[in-house]
């Protein structure tokens, strides 16, 4: 169950922050084959870089990429949230007396957010 509602959870969130992953990326490949004050600057900052986007491409273009996005927030949180909760619900991260072990609900998470990031990767790249 926490799969789906994590991942859910994630999609929801990813749904309204690709267009600032899109902005993000125009700004960082502006002039990126260009040597240093040889390429045109399109984008300002980062509001201009909205709405100069918006104008000449849509308003669409803003979501472009977003349905690989969207797979990789399930994936990569579904699977994070779901080991980690399946691996509480065992009992996986208590000591002898029933406590919460740090050392041991490190190692949870670790091994949780490298299995998310590993399933998730192929959908980031």
């Amino acid at each position: 169950m926490e799969f789906l509602t994590g991942g859910l959870a994630a999609v929801g969130a990813g749904f309204f922050t690709n267009p600032l992953e899109v902005i993000k990326t125009r700004l960082q490949l502006q002039g990126e084959l260009q040597a240093r004050g040889l390429y045109t600057v399109h984008y300002k900052n980062f509001f201009h870089a909205f709405y100069a986007v918006a104008k000449a491409d849509g308003v669409m273009a803003l979501q472009k990429g977003l349905v690989p996005a969207l797979w990789y927030q399930l994936y990569l949180n579904g699977v994070r949230l779901g080991i980690y909760q399946f691996a509480e619900n065992r009992g996986w991260s208590l000591n002898d007396k029933g406590e919460v072990s740090l050392m041991k609900a490190t190692a949870v998470a670790v091994v949780a957010g490298c299995a998310g990031g590993y399933i998730g990767s192929p959908f980031y790249l």
